[in-house]
């Protein structure tokens, strides 16, 4: 149905993400006595009138969960339709904030991963494309490589829940995974997800995303499953079809245009290859290859799911 002429009414909503400094997002069941009792949920309300979304939000999150919220940023906006409504979602990370959360209207509360969030069940449908966004979020950044023993750098524009892998091909394979238990911390506690590269079962235990490089993955024994959360890289598409195969969930297609770090290598693929090979994949693809925020939505326009970046996020 044309938007413009769904006659349901249009409830506007502001929705927040809470995270907390384990890298932990806050859901909220709903309690008896309201439509939906015993459903999950994001913490949000109606947004009254005169209200912008902050400001409903911030109001919100003090009623219900008794926190201050000192600032937010925008994660996904988005129309959930209902039988006889139709519910607009602006919903936005919370990562600012004072005081514990709480259950102030007598919800129950539960903090989890993004990745262990399904579990509680059941949920409002508004809930799966917030999850989506959760899970596999556009941005995807990539640590420039350091010498073993200096600090890795972090980033400074890269939007709250976004992925990030501790890339440092140089270090060995024991220093890179002494390394990781604290790196893995830090970045939950600055709100990133944090992706690991070297073995798949030191990430499961850390309960990270593995990004596999395309050596890693092809030199599996046949039968070999991939890691639970799992992004591959790849540089054509028959490595697509055989990187889905094997299991991954996410791909990591370039170059799309040269880079320093790739200087020497294949040619560039280009926007009209890249995007023919990405589409054909069937499955979040991530570009990468001299790429920055501000091409995410070229990115976006030729089927990427989001874009990776080494240089592109300003590290310090």
């Amino acid at each position: 149905m044309d938007a413009a002429a769904d006659r349901r009414p249009l409830i506007e909503v502001a929705c927040g993400v809470v995270l907390n400094r384990g890298g932990e997002v806050l859901m909220a069941q709903r309690p008896s006595g309201k439509i939906a009792a015993g459903y999950w949920e994001f913490p949000g309300g109606k947004i009254e009138a005169g209200e912008s979304a902050a400001t409903a939000l911030a109001r919100e999150l003090d009623e219900e969960l008794g926190i201050q919220l000192g600032s937010s940023v925008p994660l996904i906006d988005f129309v959930q339709p209902y039988t006889d409504r139709r519910v607009r979602l602006a919903t936005a990370w919370v990562h600012d904030y004072l005081g514990t959360p709480a259950g102030r209207e007598g919800q129950a509360l539960a903090w989890a991963r993004p990745d262990r969030l399904l579990h509680l069940s059941p949920q409002l449908p508004s809930v799966a494309p917030i999850l989506a966004a959760l899970r596999w979020p556009r941005c995807y950044a990539i640590t420039p490589a350091v010498p073993w023993g200096a600090a890795v750098p972090r980033p400074l524009n890269l939007p709250l829940g976004s992925l990030i892998r501790l890339r440092q091909p140089q270090w060995p394979d024991a220093a890179y995974e002494q390394a990781a238990d604290a790196w893995v911390a830090t970045q939950r506690a600055a709100g990133y997800q944090p992706v690991l590269d070297r073995d798949p079962q030191h990430a499961a235990a850390l309960e990270t995303v593995f990004h596999a490089p395309e050596a890693f993955w092809r030199a599996r024994p046949l039968g070999t499953a991939a890691p639970r959360r799992c992004i591959a890289s790849v540089h054509d598409a028959e490595g697509g079809r055989a990187a889905r195969a094997w299991g991954a969930q996410a791909l990591l297609l370039g170059q799309v245009e040269a880079t320093p770090s790739h200087a020497g290598g294949a040619a560039p693929l280009g926007w009209p290859a890249w995007s023919s090979i990405a589409r054909a994949a069937g499955m979040r693809v991530y570009a990468i290859g001299g790429l920055a925020p501000d091409r995410l939505a070229t990115a976006l326009a030729h089927g990427a799911h989001g874009i990776a970046a080494i240089r592109g996020w300003g590290w310090v």
